[in-house]
């Protein structure tokens, strides 16, 4: 704590404080570092978080990332069904085409 020597004035009603200019420039000079102190508290208070924000962004991109895995994979299988749907589609017209081409082969043979 500082030890302060404040001589009390009044004039026309007004009541003032005179200290010695080596405690007056300590007072000032505390009241710097206090605001400094404060603006460095605010600082690492936005930096915490910032940090924080960043810290719950960076454990979400995995997380994204699986899902956009998932959806990918989900689609890849949907358009790998569809060509085997349409293979078995092509299968079955070459099988109607083979059983008619059969059948119109046979037909001028009697049993």
């Amino acid at each position: 704590m500082i030890e302060l020597h404040p001589q009390f004035l009044t004039n026309n009603g007004q009541e003032f404080v005179l200290l010695p200019s080596e405690e007056f420039r300590t007072i000032q000079k505390l009241l710097e570092n206090l605001e400094e102190l404060e603006a460095l508290r605010n600082i690492k208070e936005k930096n915490s978080q910032t940090s924080f924000l960043e810290c719950l962004k960076e454990m979400q991109k995995p997380a994204s990332n699986d899902w956009e895995k998932a959806i990918s994979t989900i689609a890849q299988q949907e358009r790998i069904n569809q060509l085997l749907d349409s293979w078995d589609n092509l299968d079955d017209e070459n099988e109607q085409k083979e059983i008619l081409d059969i059948i119109q082969s046979i037909e001028g043979v009697s049993i």
